[in-house]
């Protein structure tokens, strides 16, 4: 079927991102009982709990100043979380651009809102990321993360979409395998792809 829609993650897709200076930087300061991680992402129960808006700012911060014995000051905290988030390529900044005009974009990301305030300041020519898709769905303001098919379905109720008509772009194969299971046309972004020269190589 025809893709008329295209639903983008952020990290490790449109961001560039590079867990373990986040991972390192806090390594200092907290037991690595505290630190796992898995796929890729540092796995303690708080920082779920944030991605799905269950805590404030407040408390996920005052949490890694706990874990780390207070040894570290608030803003450190802040610093050291965002220090994952690397940049945004200008050409994939050109790829969106040019897809703007033939498809419905969106975004389905797990995140939080330090994370938000960040990124959405990090598209060159932009005053905010998001201003280059029709609408953004975030974990932590929609109450459920990928994979959990909930947040998949808010986005097909509240954007009336078809998942067969939508490409579904993501770097992790869980998210991957509930986005097929749902219907979705699916693209995993694995090590070495390039989203830009796929695109070009793969008119939908």
């Amino acid at each position: 079927m025809k893709i008329l829609n295209i639903i983008f993650d952020l990290g490790g897709v449109i961001i560039d991102l590079d867990v373990e200076r986040t991972y390192k930087t806090f390594k200092n300061y907290i037991s690595d009982k505290y630190l796992e991680l898995e796929y890729g992402y540092i796995k303690h129960p708080v920082f779920r709990q944030y991605e799905t808006g269950a805590i404030s700012d407040d408390e996920f911060i005052g949490t890694l100043v706990n874990l780390a014995g207070n040894e570290i000051t608030a803003q450190q905290a802040v610093d050291a979380w965002n220090a994952m988030l690397v940049q945004i390529p200008d050409e994939r900044i050109r790829l969106l651009e040019s897809l703007k005009s033939d498809y419905r974009l969106f975004i389905l990301s797990n995140t939080n809102e330090i994370h938000t305030q960040k990124f959405e300041s990090m598209a060159n020519g932009y005053n905010k990321l998001s201003d280059l898709f029709e609408s953004a769905w975030y974990s932590h303001l929609i109450g459920s993360r990928k994979p959990e098919r909930q947040a998949f379905q808010t986005l097909i109720d509240r954007c009336n979409i078809l998942p067969e008509e939508t490409l579904f772009v993501d770097d992790l194969e869980n998210n991957i395998s509930t986005a097929r299971d749902m219907g979705f046309q699916t693209l995993h972004v694995t090590r070495g792809l390039n989203i830009v020269e796929w695109f070009k190589d793969n008119p939908l």
